[in-house]
């Protein structure tokens, strides 16, 4: 049997409310978390949870009005700009693990992603040393590596900060999260209601595996409660290859509103998004989604990690974007 199909005989008898969570002993104290960058998409569902299994949760923001800060407007909350180390010093002190989010999809203002990522991960490494935390968790993101665009160098760079350091460690590499409040769904729901035909990068023909956020929030949850995990990389992704013109076609489906797809080179589609950023003018994706879309995003390997290390049995995008989506209208 190989390992995915050992991973769902654990879960496959789990009905949808019946979700496994992980389990932390009733008498072991709350673990007090540093959450950097939590003020955004994935800090808006994570901190609740951390918050709902007794933790003690330590928070970083830059954007008052992020949806993290909402989610979780009783958490200890500290503006930082992680890219200044004098902001960040101090900040881990009594804090047991560190869960980094941080990260820039794009250029904004005057920060870098070398900035964000690499010396933003640099400073925060250097603080959870000074304060002797037990574990470092890092979010990066799939398809990392050297030698890609400037989003998957920089969160290379912060991997490799992160794996080099003397502090035990995690690293999780996530393919496209989606759920409430993402930006990968709303994007594909505002091109669809704005325009008379879908722009179809590549004819929509790269795969992706999307994951669902409370399957990415189960596993941060058990990066922060179990010890065995230390030392180890994980890359995370839904159940489902799907290409791109398939995930339009689930979204306009839940929506209710279908328009013909409209080939776009990917050269031509780049062309516009340097001129657009040149001119400061809206677009319908910047250069680092190009990239992210373009490339796919799929596990290089046929095991999943959520069934056969979290033993979380993935959500299948159609169901749960529908679900979503028409809660939400």
């Amino acid at each position: 049997m190989d390992p995915e199909t050992a991973g769902r005989s654990k879960t496959s008898e789990v009905a949808p409310q019946e979700r496994l969570q992980p389990v932390r002993l009733a008498s072991a104290p709350p673990i007090r978390v540093l959450v950097a960058g939590a003020d955004g998409f994935l800090g808006s569902h994570l901190l609740p949870r951390l918050e709902s299994r007794g933790h003690l949760v330590r928070a970083t923001f830059q954007d008052s009005d992020g949806p993290g800060r909402r989610a979780a407007p009783g958490v200890d909350w500290r503006e930082v700009d992680l890219t200044h180390a004098d902001q960040v010093e101090g900040l881990a002190e009594e804090c047991d693990v560190i869960v980094h989010l941080a990260g820039l999809f794009s250029r904004s203002g005057e920060q870098t992603l070398a900035q964000v990522h690499g010396t933003g991960t640099r400073h925060l490494l250097a603080d959870g040393a000074r304060a002797g935390i037990a574990r470092f968790v890092y979010v990066s993101v799939l398809g990392a590596r050297p030698g890609g665009g400037e989003y998957f160098c920089t969160k290379f760079d912060a991997e490799s900060a992160v794996v080099a350091s003397s502090l035990p460690s995690i690293v999780l590499r996530p393919s496209v999260i989606y759920g409430p409040g993402d930006q990968f769904t709303a994007m594909i729901v505002r091109l669809l209601k704005k325009l008379p035909a879908f722009p179809m990068l590549g004819g929509g023909s790269f795969r992706v595996q999307p994951l669902a956020v409370e399957d990415m929030t189960d596993a941060l949850i058990q990066c922060v409660e179990r010890k065995d995990l230390d030392g180890r990389q994980f890359e995370l992704a839904g159940p489902e290859r799907l290409m791109f013109r398939e995930i339009v076609g689930f979204v306009s489906d839940a929506i209710g509103v279908h328009r013909p797809g409209l080939h776009v080179p990917r050269q031509l589609a780049s062309v516009a998004a340097i001129c657009a950023r040149w001119l400061d003018l809206p677009a319908p994706f910047v250069l680092e989604q190009l990239e992210i879309l373009t490339t796919g995003s799929v596990l290089s390997t046929v095991e999943n990690p959520l069934l056969s290390v979290f033993f979380v049995k993935p959500l299948p995008f159609r169901d749960a974007v529908a679900d979503y989506l028409e809660n939400q209208e």
